[in-house]
Order: C-alpha cells, then structure tokens, then sequence
C-alpha cells in the first residue's frame, strides 16, 4: 500500500479542476490584498517546477529523441501553428488594443502546463513522452517566449525581456535541471522515496501561486470582463483549438493512441500559472486577462476530453445485432 501522504497527494491530483476553481474563486474574492504575497510566487513556483522533473530523468529525454517525430510535432504546434492563429484572430476582434493583443500571443508562447503530464496519465497516454514534451518545452521556454513575443508584437509592445528569462530561468529552467539531475544520480529512487513529503507542498503552492496571481488580475479582470465578453469567448475557442489541433496533427501523423492522447494535451494545457507571473510582473495588466481566462477554460476541457478520449467505442449496428 501507498504511504498515507502520497495516496492523498494523487487524490488531489485526480480532483484537480475543483481546487484550481477554488483557488481561483479566493483569489478574485481576496483582490489586490494578497499583493504582499506576491514576493513568494517565483520560489513556489520554482518548488513545483522541481518536484515535476523529479519524475523524469536525462535518460528519459533521450530515449524519446531517438524517435522525435511526436516531440517535434507537440513543439510545432506548440510554438508556430498556435502565435499565429491567436496573433491573426485577436488583431481581427481587438484591432488597436495592443495590451489585449499581447496577451493572446503570450497565452499562445507559454510552454506545456504541468497539468498535462498528470492528465496524460489519467488518459492512458504516453507519460514519458509527456514528461519529455514538458520538459524540453520548459528548458528552452526562455528562449522560445521571448522570441515569438518580439516575432509577433516586437513593434507593439515594451517588454524588459531580460528580466523575463532571468524569471523563466530562475522559476522553470534550474529547478528542471535540478530535478533531473537528482533522479539520475539516484536511479529514481529519490522521488519513490519522498514524493509522500514533497507532494503535497507542491500541489499547494500551484493553489497559492494561482490565487495570489488571479488576486493580482481582478481589478483589471473585473472591467474588462464587463465591457467585453468576447474576451472570454476567444479565449475559450483558443484554448479549445489547442486540444483540437493537438489531437488533428497526431491524427495526420498516424501517432499510437498513446502519443496522440499525450498530443490532445499537451497542445491544449498551457502554463498558465508561469504566464499569469510573467503578465503581471512584465506587462500591462490587461495582458494578464487572456491568460486569466485561459485558466479557468483548460481543466474543464482537459476533463472532456479524457473523458472522449478514454471512451471506448460504439459497437457497430451489425456487431449489436450478433
């Protein structure tokens, strides 16, 4: 039997949507009061991104790039196909309103949520290719962000991005190499051993980072939300698109089931947690909605489409009969 810490720690997991609403639900309620705070959000976050690569090891990264084909894909869509429908589709809706545009390319920039691996799991997929996926996309997110920012609103936005990747380096990129490092040298065996302490802090400061960050925004979410309710309409067909060409490439690529389920989401979950932290701390306020929204859109749709996705299938009209 699972040690009592780490079978509540997977209970958690499994009932992730409904902390994450909860944790959101007290950050709008707590507003800018929870700004003092804001201070310890790089360090949790940096704990959570730490625990994450405990999982997975070097190794793990390079069986999977012995047939990147599925990798190649996710970072594809990841970080070309998504920048641009979501740079075409916000200046088409949001002509002139640069903040809000910068927003929708960031949403589209930010690598693979973390969610996606624990959600890749509960779907049957490919774990290990999600962990990868997750991690190459993490360790060169602050290289990537930056890049298909200045690409796409380099002309119409003011960004200190040297900050930025010293933030991206500090939250995602050591923690990463940390983790891994420790789950080479100990051949997996330190996270079996210690997953019962550390997962728990983990998953609370994702709620703590969530509601500090949704506090932060509400002002400004607040006001955007009741003169333009659009936003929230095209953040929810950006996200959904995510799932939706995630699992079309994996289709068009003839991916195993495993892969295309890993595919479905880790081209639908983002990193919003790291993108709510960057819009607030590096761009205009209203920058933060689209990413806002988006929280609140992908676990719900994560959970529709595990349950499509793990659906098995009608029997035929002829098989019924026999």
């Amino acid at each position: 039997m699972r040690p009592a810490g780490e079978r509540l720690y997977l209970y958690l997991n499994s009932r992730m949507i409904f902390f994450m609403l909860f944790a959101m639900l007290c950050g709008w309620l707590g507003g800018e009061s929870l700004g003092g705070m804001r201070g310890a959000v790089p360090w949790m976050f940096g704990y959570m991104t730490f625990v994450t690569a405990l999982k997975t090891s070097w190794k793990d990264l390079g069986i999977i790039f012995r047939k990147p084909l599925p990798l190649i894909s996710i970072v594809v869509l990841q970080h070309l196909l998504m920048p641009v429908i979501a740079s075409i589709c916000s200046n088409l809706l949001f002509p002139g309103r640069q903040e809000l545009i910068l927003g929708y390319i960031l949403m589209a920039a930010l690598p693979i949520g973390i969610t996606a691996v624990i959600w890749a799991g509960l779907g049957k997929g490919d774990v290990a290719l999600s962990l990868t996926a997750a991690t190459v996309d993490t360790l060169l997110s602050p290289l990537i962000v930056p890049a298909i920012l200045l690409i796409f609103a380099g002309q119409q936005a003011t960004i200190d991005y040297n900050s930025m990747i010293r933030g991206l380096i500090f939250m995602i990129v050591l923690p990463s190499v940390l983790g891994l490092t420790i789950n080479d040298l100990s051949r997996g065996s330190f996270y079996n051993r210690n997953i019962r302490y550390l997962g728990l802090p983990s998953f609370f400061c994702m709620c703590l980072v969530i509601t500090i960050n949704v506090g932060m925004a509400q002002k400004s979410a607040a006001e955007m939300f009741s003169k333009a309710p659009l936003i929230v309409l095209l953040t929810m067909c950006m996200t959904l698109t995510g799932f939706v060409t995630g699992y079309l490439l994996a289709r068009i690529f003839g991916f195993k089931t495993g892969a295309l389920i890993t595919s479905t989401f880790c081209a639908g979950i983002r990193n919003t947690s790291v993108g709510l932290v960057l819009a607030i701390g590096h761009f205009p306020v209203e920058s933060s909605i689209p990413v806002l929204v988006a929280m609140m859109f992908q676990q719900p749709l994560a959970a529709v489409a595990q349950r499509l996705l793990t659906s098995p299938p009608e029997p035929a009209a002829g098989a019924a009969k026999a």
